[in-house]
């Protein structure tokens, strides 16, 4: 009988001390932000770059050439990259870039475009999958060595966010202002 009362004595005891109370004044926000599954919903969003760049190159060759160059960051458009780690949604926005091209001759204009992915799909359609994963990472007078006396050399890169995924193209430039335009390299 003793035995029976000392099981019923701890029970009854156990149960006044599983009241709740000490939830009592927390609210439903405070529990939820507690609990794990708030992580599910939280994510980590991140934007590269963070915030607008620009960079000019202003450069005249000693074939006649004065080239300006100026890259800067589109705010409105991006590459995004998703991933999971743990419990948690990664999301990298990777904004693009746009250049502004202009090169001159003896004093004259002679080649003046934004070089950007829809100038590169007006030239090829079926670049237009690849631009959904990839974006304008680079634009660049190459050295002096490969400038010709009736030409120049820019190279643009697109490439793919953390991967080494590339498209390397080589657009040149005469002292008419007419361009072509090779790709030189794509490691995919």
């Amino acid at each position: 009988m003793n035995r029976i009362l000392m099981v019923l004595l701890f029970l009854c005891v156990s149960f006044i001390n599983c009241d709740g109370r000490d939830k009592a004044k927390r609210t439903a926000q405070q529990d939820f932000r507690d609990s794990t599954i708030l992580n599910t919903f939280n994510g980590s969003i991140k934007y590269f770059p963070e915030k607008y760049t620009e960079v000019v190159t202003d450069t005249t060759l000693s074939n006649g050439f004065k080239i300006n160059i100026k890259t800067y960051t589109d705010m409105n458009n991006s590459v995004l990259n998703t991933f999971k780690t743990g419990t948690i949604k990664n999301k990298h926005y990777y904004r693009d870039a746009i250049s502004n091209i202009k090169v001159s001759k003896n004093g004259e204009i002679i080649f003046s475009e934004r070089i950007d992915k829809s100038f590169f799909l007006k030239l090829d359609k079926s670049l237009k999958d690849y631009f959904k994963v990839a974006n304008l990472t680079g634009v660049w007078l190459q050295d002096e060595k490969e400038n010709l006396k009736n030409s120049i050399s820019i190279y643009i890169m697109f490439a793919k966010p953390e991967t080494d995924y590339y498209m390397l193209n080589k657009m040149t430039i005469d002292t008419k202002g007419k361009y072509t335009i090779e790709e030189i390299e794509q490691v995919n």
